[in-house]
């Protein structure tokens, strides 16, 4: 056998012990590291619990934690593999420019959340709206990423910066809400008629609240209808409901009091 090939084969016994001592240590850390950053990010949760922290707050430094605690495991995995730390973190330092411009959008994302914890624009369990048109209840904010749930339970996942960077409309902020509604009838309807059912109908829902001001008054003369704008309000948690009531209740008295609800029609005259 040739002198070169012996040589390299006598290194590699040489190394193998240490090889296989390395790779075992390495299988371990990766089969425990995620049981043990379970557990300590559990204990932590636990711990903020128990001091009554906000909710986004906590699940926020939960991801960080989480995060960091795998960036500890790349470094362990790293030293393990002999690689020195010099070494390291001259070839970061080299890639550092390309690495902070592909990381530039989850350093955005990184600032927005820490501005959302320090702003409080919304928190755990109130439902927004953003200017991008996704809405949601907010369920929690990671370290990159705020977790909405629509009201169909679909989960949408939206990026800190542009909840940061963006209109919010918090619909859940103010413990009260103004309904706005519109009622159309028919040209030949009296106004006065149309009114008086309709406050009638304000004044018995029980989800209306009776010392806020409940506004009925005729809005547009559209070509072929009367809109009536009908508003009063409610708590958030009663908007829905009462919204859906005033729908059914209102086409009810309509047909009971023989009040035309005006649809899309052509009127054909013959000489």
């Amino acid at each position: 056998m040739h002198p070169v090939i012996i040589k390299f084969l006598d290194k590699v016994l040489d190394l193998l012990p240490t090889i296989i001592i390395r790779g075992v240590i390495v299988i371990v850390l990766f089969s425990i590291w995620p049981k043990f950053v379970d557990v300590l990010i559990k204990a932590y949760k636990k711990a903020l619990r128990k001091k009554n922290v906000d909710p986004l707050l906590e699940s926020f430094t939960s991801s960080m934690i989480k995060t960091l605690m795998y960036v500890i495991l790349f470094f362990l995995i790293v030293g393990i593999a002999g690689v020195k730390a010099t070494s390291l973190v001259t070839v970061l330092g080299t890639a550092g420019l390309a690495v902070g411009l592909a990381l530039q959008g989850s350093l955005a994302n990184l600032a927005g959340g820490m501005l959302i914890l320090f702003f409080k624009p919304f928190t755990k369990d109130e439902y927004i709206v953003a200017s991008s048109g996704v809405e949601g209840t907010v369920d929690k904010i990671q370290i990159l990423y705020t977790i909405l749930t629509t009201p169909d339970n679909k989960v949408v996942i939206v990026p800190n910066s542009q909840l940061a960077n963006n209109a919010i409309t918090n619909v859940s902020r103010n413990p009260e809400r103004r309904l706005d509604m519109v009622f159309s009838v028919s040209y030949d309807t009296p106004t006065e008629k149309v009114k008086e059912i309709l406050n009638r109908i304000a004044n018995a829902h029980p989800a209306v609240l009776k010392e806020k001001p409940i506004n009925i008054r005729m809005s547009v003369q559209n070509a072929s209808s009367l809109d009536f704008i009908f508003r009063v309000w409610v708590k958030k948690e009663d908007y829905w409901t009462a919204k859906f009531d005033f729908t059914e209740i209102v086409k009810a008295e309509f047909d009971a009091n023989n009040i035309e609800i005006p649809y899309q029609k052509i009127d054909i005259y013959r000489k």
